[in-house]
Order: C-alpha cells, then structure tokens, then sequence
C-alpha cells in the first residue's frame, strides 16, 4: 500500500467522517491522511450538518447509527448544501431506505476497501 499522495490515484480529496465511536473516528482520520486524502471529523449529524455550512467537502462518510439525527436522515439533507459524494458505513446490510445515488461500506471494512472508495471518489 502507497502512502504517498501523488502516487494516489485521482485528486486530493476533502472527506467528512461522520462516527459517533470516537475511537473509530480517529481511526478514520488517520487512515484517511495515510491514504493521501484530507479528513475532518464529527461526531453527530447535527455538527456535520454546521460544518458543510462552512467548508466545501469532497466526500461525507457518516455512520447509519448516530444519535439525533441518523446517517441515513443526514445523507438525504446534505444534497441541499452541497454537492458531494455521500456514503453510509455499516454492519448492517443495505436496504430500500437508502437513496439510490448514496454509496454503501460494510462494516467491519478494512484499508483496501476504504482505499479503492477514495480512489473510485477521487478518479470522479
């Protein structure tokens, strides 16, 4: 696995996470800095929600399992701030509720699906 951003396929991209297990946030972030690509963290729909109002992202990856608002509520209102790439991780198999057009990331997933998932958003 390369760590090197221009040997990276694609742009840098600017990545939302949005996970309320703090421990897998970070884990997230660093991962997502290893892959190239810049990462910036929340811990609830509703701080995501503020921060898209704020900065331009590339890419929101969000939780299904968040507490107020859920990832699935989250990712049917951020098309109304931004245009971006959206998708939903989690140990939960994909079903009807989730938007068409709303990407899916099994959990538990492991740095070769997390990267081919930058490099597919990055290449587009």
């Amino acid at each position: 696995m390369q760590n090197n951003e221009t040997d990276r396929k694609g742009r840098r991209l600017q990545v939302l996470l949005v996970e309320d297990n703090v421990d897998a946030l970070e884990g997230l972030v660093e991962m997502t800095g290893f892959l190239g690509h810049e990462a910036h963290g929340c811990t609830s729909a509703e701080n995501a929600l503020a921060m898209l109002q704020t900065r331009s992202f590339d890419l929101m990856i969000t939780d299904i399992g968040l507490p107020g608002i859920s990832g699935l509520e989250l990712a049917r209102r951020v098309r109304e701030l931004q245009s971006l790439e959206v998708t939903v991780a989690s140990g939960y198999a994909r079903d009807d509720d989730v938007p068409p057009d709303v990407g899916w990331l099994m959990k538990p997933f492991g740095i070769d699906e997390y990267a081919a998932l930058l490099d597919q958003a990055a290449a587009s």
